[in-house]
């Protein structure tokens, strides 16, 4: 499998597009390793929670927002790390709108069968959020307009992840991710 990556915060790896800072693609690992991670997509509804990863299939709708932070609060209470649920949380629920927002597949007007993998792995004193989808296209920050609800979602996970990038899978979609520093991580 090879991967197509962009780090947010790895040292001026930005390309203009535009008015839009867009990070450029480069080859390189990702924290918490993905690649893996979930090699048969889990149907919408199910999931899956081991002592340093957990999955769960999302639907293309809105209540799949909910849902990921559900799923992450109770991983994060069966992994004793409560501390992380906030902020994982809202990066999670920014994560999966962007995935229904700008990823849902569509085959002939109708919903495709694919699914968004919400995924959180744990392991070199760092817990990483990964939401995989069928799209190929890099995610964009956009620039917020006044009162707009738009434009702010990559912002927050820059905020509130100590790191967050992307990552192409040739012929498998993509991978957004954010990583968090585990607090007393040895």
């Amino acid at each position: 499998m090879t991967a197509h990556s962009a780090h947010f915060r790895a040292g001026g790896l930005f390309l203009e597009s535009g008015s839009a800072r867009v990070p450029a693609a480069r080859v390189g690992n990702v924290p918490g390793g993905w690649q893996g991670l979930s090699l048969a997509p889990l149907p919408v509804g199910e999931h899956f929670i081991r002592p340093i990863t957990a999955v769960c299939g999302l639907g293309f709708h809105p209540t799949s927002v909910k849902q990921s932070r559900d799923f992450a609060a109770g991983v994060l209470r069966d992994w004793g790390l409560e501390e992380l649920s906030c902020d994982l949380r809202l990066v999670a629920s920014e994560l999966v709108t962007n995935a229904c927002r700008h990823a849902a597949p569509v085959d002939s007007g109708m919903l495709s069968e694919w699914s968004i993998q919400f995924g959180l792995v744990r392991g070199g004193g760092e817990l990483t959020c990964m939401v995989f989808d069928p799209s190929r296209s890099a995610p964009v920050m956009g620039e917020p307009e006044g009162f707009g609800e738009g434009g702010r979602g990559l912002r927050l996970i820059d905020c509130y992840s100590s790191d967050w990038g992307w990552n192409i899978l040739d012929g498998q979609g993509k991978v957004v991710w954010a990583a968090f520093s585990i607090p007393d991580a040895p």
